[in-house]
């Protein structure tokens, strides 16, 4: 019979050791004590060092034949005991490959925490780059035009630049819900939760309907979510694939400005003419631009 690959040695020794013989050899020394209390009118367990007296008023005849029965059952034993051994001894081996093999997985799996860490701490400081050049293009701007028009910056225009600047920084921190069932008297904190928990994430927020609902209107508004900081905003969206099992009808956006939606909205009408155009391959849009891979790569 070929070995079949899917079985470790000690699975293989298992299959084979003879359970029959094992039971056989069982049942014989059983047996052989049974008699051998019978033959000195007492019980097995009684038999010991002291029994040798009784033991020696047995003729040759007798006591030869106890010793070949003896000697076939300790022969037997032992190689019973032999094929255990070498079980317990792939176990054993067996084990310890197991053992290394999780220390080599777990160090796999710390190598991939440090590089989502690396990338949820690189995305955070572009975020943060962003939003500061922001700032400062929209404060350079307004300083340059009110030098081209011969006036000076005065309080009132530097405050509404940083407001615009605050208003871009409390944007890192929302997200925008779309798809989620809207009732009346709805219970929307519960709602977001169970859309939150699906993914593992629970951490602390504020949620609100987005937009004012016309009467008679079956329209979904969507929801915003505002948490503490904007790495919690990039922890909840690298999950959001897996609302795909449970929630297909919702989906989770970053609260874009109005020119980020523009720009979206462009990259999804060419996002879906490649999918149209090439369906042999996979797109998805990534890093602010539509890429396209080999589907048997993905």
């Amino acid at each position: 019979m070929a070995d079949d690959p899917s079985l470790t040695r000690s699975q293989e020794l298992i299959k084979e050791f003879n359970y029959d013989e094992q039971e056989d050899v069982e049942g014989c020394v059983a047996r052989w004590s049974s008699q051998l209390g019978k033959d000195l009118h007492m019980d097995y367990s009684d038999i010991d060092y002291e029994s040798r007296e009784k033991i020696k008023t047995k003729d040759k005849q007798t006591l030869s034949g106890w010793l070949v029965n003896a000697v076939d059952l300790v022969r037997r034993q032992n190689s019973q005991l032999y094929l255990l051994k070498e079980i317990i001894e792939c176990f054993k081996t067996e084990a310890l490959a197991d053992k290394e093999k999780v220390i080599r997985l777990q160090g796999q799996l710390l190598v991939q925490k440090d590089e989502q860490l690396q990338l949820l701490k690189t995305s955070v400081e572009e975020t943060v780059q962003t939003t500061v050049e922001s700032g400062i293009q929209n404060y350079s701007a307004a300083v340059q035009q009110n030098s081209a028009s011969g006036t000076v910056c005065n309080s009132k225009i530097l405050k509404k630049v940083m407001k615009s600047v605050a208003a871009e920084e409390d944007r890192s921190k929302n997200l925008i819900v779309f798809g989620l069932k809207e009732e009346e008297e709805e219970q929307l904190p519960a709602l977001v939760t169970t859309v939150l928990e699906e993914i593992g994430e629970k951490p602390h927020f504020e949620a609100t309907r987005v937009g004012w609902k016309r009467p008679g209107s079956t329209a979904i508004r969507p929801v915003k979510i505002t948490v503490p900081s904007s790495t919690a905003v990039h922890q909840i969206l690298m999950k959001t694939g897996r609302l795909r099992e449970t929630h297909k009808d919702v989906w989770i956006c970053p609260d874009r400005s109005s020119e980020e939606r523009a720009t979206r909205k462009h990259l999804v009408t060419d996002l879906k003419k490649k999918r149209a155009e090439q369906t042999h391959l996979d797109h998805y849009i990534r890093y602010g631009k539509v890429c396209s891979r080999d589907k048997k790569s993905s």
